[in-house]
């Protein structure tokens, strides 16, 4: 005997057979999609936060910031989509379009992607 794997009710039909209708099928394959997918959009939630007080800053004319600013803003610093190396060999942090230079230990310089990072 073989049994649904959403609903458990006794299978009829194909050998192969592994949910009793599309209704089974589609809910446990959400059900699953879910808890993966939750993950994605908690990481999701806090890059669009720290790009969304970079792009702030950037709207206010404002180059440079500190650390201790961003934290108190609510940024995370162990969150970013991608890094990229400058010209002088240093490294600039990104979340999506928005990203920022280390000056120093505590102070930063607030960049914004100027060319595309689609593939060729």
């Amino acid at each position: 005997m073989k049994y649904c794997q959403d609903c458990g009710a006794q299978l009829k039909g194909r050998a192969d057979k592994k949910f009793c209708d599309d209704y089974c099928r589609c809910h446990y394959n959400n059900e699953i999609n879910r808890n993966r997918d939750q993950d994605f959009k908690k990481i999701n939630s806090i890059l669009k936060k720290n790009a969304g007080i970079l792009e702030k800053l950037i709207q206010q004319g404002i180059k440079t910031s500190t650390v201790h600013l961003l934290s108190g803003a609510g940024f995370n610093f162990n969150f970013f989509t991608h890094q990229l190396q400058e010209q002088n060999g240093e490294i600039s942090i990104y979340c999506y379009n928005y990203g920022y230079l280390k000056i120093n230990e505590e102070q930063l310089m607030i960049k914004q992607v100027t060319h595309s990072l689609s593939s060729k």
